[in-house]
């Protein structure tokens, strides 16, 4: 479940499934999608917070789902792309608190937040490749914007782990911290935003991201296609059972 606390301008959304390792079902995308619109447009909100409960950010999307949608012959749409779509179109400042593992999806959202705090030891990883599938949430573009080609190939497709020290020296992070630390600095952080007037904020954040959205808003629909083609494949079903069988 994703659970919802909001205080003196800032709402905090905690991914809240730590028996699973805060794994994503269609649910809790559709709940965090839901709490950015309406903080989007609730002038009493000027930051979000994401984070996740028991030392987890999020281990990626559920792998029942995955498994799902890669049997349906008519899928529905992808709840986590809509998810990353309002965040794409969010103009209120968001901030994510990393412990823990950030996998898959849990990394590529990063690259559509304005602040990312991690703690030392957090582990962010994509294996897109490694199921079968290419990488989604438009991070074909955002990665390599925010850390290079070399360094965006290594994760999406070698699919290589890094650390928050690591993280915080190519890009993907904004600030690291000691572990256990990294929702405190992220309220601290968004406890500051929300003391600065609400709407040069958000003009400023549209700015910022004016010279490369419709490229991104490009690459969310050129992955969007293959993944979906992906997903149905012989190679991501053998690697879904492969998983289901460890």
């Amino acid at each position: 479940m994703i659970e919802s606390r909001q205080s003196q301008g800032v709402l905090q959304l905690v991914i809240n499934r730590p028996e699973k390792k805060n794994a994503l079902t269609r649910d809790m995308y559709q709940q965090m999608s839901d709490s950015i619109l309406r903080a989007n447009s609730d002038e009493t909100v000027s930051a979000i917070v994401i984070s996740g409960a028991g030392g987890v950010f999020t281990a990626g999307n559920d792998l029942d789902d995955f498994r799902a949608r890669a049997t349906d012959e008519n899928p529905e749409p992808s709840a986590g792309l809509a998810f990353i779509e309002s965040l794409m179109d969010c103009d209120t400042p968001v901030i994510a608190a990393v412990e823990g593992l950030a996998i898959g999806i849990g990394t590529t959202l990063l690259l559509h937040v304005d602040v990312v705090v991690a703690a030392q030891s957090a582990k962010f990883k994509t294996a897109f490749v490694d199921l079968g599938l290419v990488p989604e949430a438009a991070s074909t573009v955002t990665m390599p914007l925010h850390l290079g080609s070399r360094r965006a190939t290594d994760l999406l497709l070698l699919g290589v782990v890094i650390n928050g020290n690591d993280a915080k020296e190519c890009g993907l992070v904004s600030r690291v911290v000691d572990d256990g630390q990294a929702l405190v600095e992220a309220l601290a952080l968004a406890a500051s935003l929300a003391n600065k007037p609400r709407e040069a904020l958000r003009a400023s954040k549209r700015l910022i991201r004016a010279p490369w959205r419709e490229q991104i808003k490009q690459a969310l629909e050129r992955e969007r296609e293959v993944f979906s083609e992906r997903l149905r494949s012989e190679d991501c079903r053998a690697a879904l059972d492969k998983l289901t069988r460890r």
